[in-house]
């Protein structure tokens, strides 16, 4: 009888192992593996001009200048921006206009923008409106020869990306600190 109880209490341990065991299986579980790949994103741009840098001033005359701010391919949504800083005395001899789309931004003298989405071509922006400057007609030689340094006109791109940026402004103020 000890024999059929002990052989008993075996049966019934491995049993039990077995239905615990089993149970424990049916607990365990496992899932895929996620793998997740962080790149850096970019924001190019260019700043180009094909009508060269030296221009003769003709009273009334336009002059062909086409400064152009290209946002390069597979570049971030971003605030790009443009500073065009005159000389003290360009506007005695010429007038000239932003190109539209370009939005002065508050606050910053010569400093305008726009939010451009993320693009998968180059996407070129004229800076001046139909590319050119107009000389004025009233300019004469003598009001040339009086300066000593002739009149410039310089054009500065930036970019910066615009997730995280709330605005224009916070993006130019990131742009400059």
């Amino acid at each position: 009888m000890k024999k059929r109880y002990m052989w008993l209490m075996i049966s019934a341990a491995l049993a039990l192992t077995v239905v615990v065991g089993s149970t424990l299986a049916y607990l365990i579980a496992s899932s895929n593996r996620v793998e997740n790949t962080f790149t850096i994103g970019d924001v190019g741009i260019s700043l180009t001009e094909t009508t060269g840098s030296d221009y003769k001033l003709v009273p009334g005359a336009a002059v062909k200048k086409d400064p152009t701010v290209t946002v390069k391919a597979k570049s971030e949504a971003c605030w790009v921006f443009v500073k065009v800083t005159p000389s003290t005395d360009l506007d005695s001899f010429c007038v000239y206009s932003i190109a539209d789309g370009w939005t002065p931004l508050e606050g910053e003298s010569g400093v305008y923008y726009r939010k451009v989405e993320a693009a998968s071509t180059d996407t070129p922006f004229a800076v001046l409106k139909n590319n050119q400057v107009t000389v004025k007609d009233s300019l004469t030689e003598e009001q040339l020869n009086a300066v000593a340094v002739k009149p410039t006109l310089k054009v500065t791109a930036y970019a910066i990306q615009s997730d995280g940026m709330a605005n224009a402004k916070t993006a130019w103020q990131t742009l400059n600190s």
